[in-house]
């Protein structure tokens, strides 16, 4: 299976079939994508860089906590 980045459009279309809460699209390689409601973005949650960075931050966190 290939990964392309998906257009907005494409984005959309996928959030009506699957719904709008958690954009989780491992065929999409987009790490940021437009929120469904509202302005701003959110992430892709089947994209392994989320979850990366998200460690990355939790990670910053705690070291910012004990030191």
């Amino acid at each position: 299976m290939n990964k392309r980045k998906w257009t907005k459009e494409e984005i959309e279309e996928y959030r009506k079939i699957h719904g709008a809460l958690f954009y989780c699209n491992k065929e999409d390689s987009n790490f940021f994508i437009p929120k469904a409601y509202g302005i701003g973005l959110t992430v892709n949650w089947a994209n392994p860089i989320t979850w990366i960075f998200i460690l990355a931050i939790i990670l910053l966190i705690v070291v910012r906590k004990f030191l």
